[in-house]
């Protein structure tokens, strides 16, 4: 529901401009077929649906965007209040989401053959896992760490329970462990030579 709600919150501007919008040619409702606003807007949806559909359990693309756009709707509201009208407030916190996205996603394309790699070791082994530097190095994704990097929920912990700063997880068993690499503590995988099934059933190759 949450991701219905969210994906309905970032196509509204279409909705808002559709209804409220003034052109030099009249409103933009009579310059423009309510057929086609549909189409816009089933479209658009269907590609938040599209790229929220591999997310779970982390938070959708279309909860990180609604997140974002809250957040420059209240960054922006005090122009509101000095007399801005409703409809430009609205509706520049919504654009300033998506220049904001077309620069991080710039600046991460380059980052990812000349930066990513070279700094971190784990890189590629938490891409594998579905890590996305826009949507999941966010700090509009309101997740743990965990869940960012792994992607998968953790078992009940019954004896030992794995410090909070143990960020990966066992792809067998899906317990928290230190690193991306050796033996998981719970159910030793990774102690057999060619022992990557799992890894690459989970991650890929």
């Amino acid at each position: 529901m949450k991701d219905l709600i969210a994906r309905l919150f970032v196509i509204s501007p279409f909705w808002v401009a559709y209804n409220f919008h003034e052109t030099y040619d009249g409103p933009m409702h009579e310059r423009m077929s309510f057929s086609t606003m549909i189409f816009m807007s089933v479209v658009f949806y269907a590609i938040l649906a599209w790229k929220d559909s591999n997310r779970a359990p982390r938070s959708s693309v279309s909860v990180i965007i609604r997140n974002m756009g809250l957040t420059f709707c209240c960054v922006f509201f005090p122009l509101k209040l000095l007399g801005m009208g409703w409809f430009m407030w609205y509706m520049m916190a919504h654009s300033m989401v998506w220049i904001a996205l077309f620069w991080q996603w710039v600046a991460h394309s380059i980052a990812h053959h000349l930066v990513y790699p070279y700094v971190d070791h784990n890189y590629e082994t938490i891409r594998k896992a579905g890590w996305s530097p826009i949507w999941d190095g966010s700090s509009f994704n309101h997740d743990s760490e965990l869940i960012k990097n792994g992607g998968f929920e953790e078992p009940e912990y019954t004896d030992f329970v794995p410090p909070a700063h143990w960020q990966y997880q066992c792809p067998r068993c899906l317990v928290r462990v230190e690193h991306s690499f050796g033996v998981c503590w719970n159910c030793s995988y990774g102690s057999c030579p060619g022992d990557e099934r799992e890894y690459f059933e989970r991650w890929g190759s």
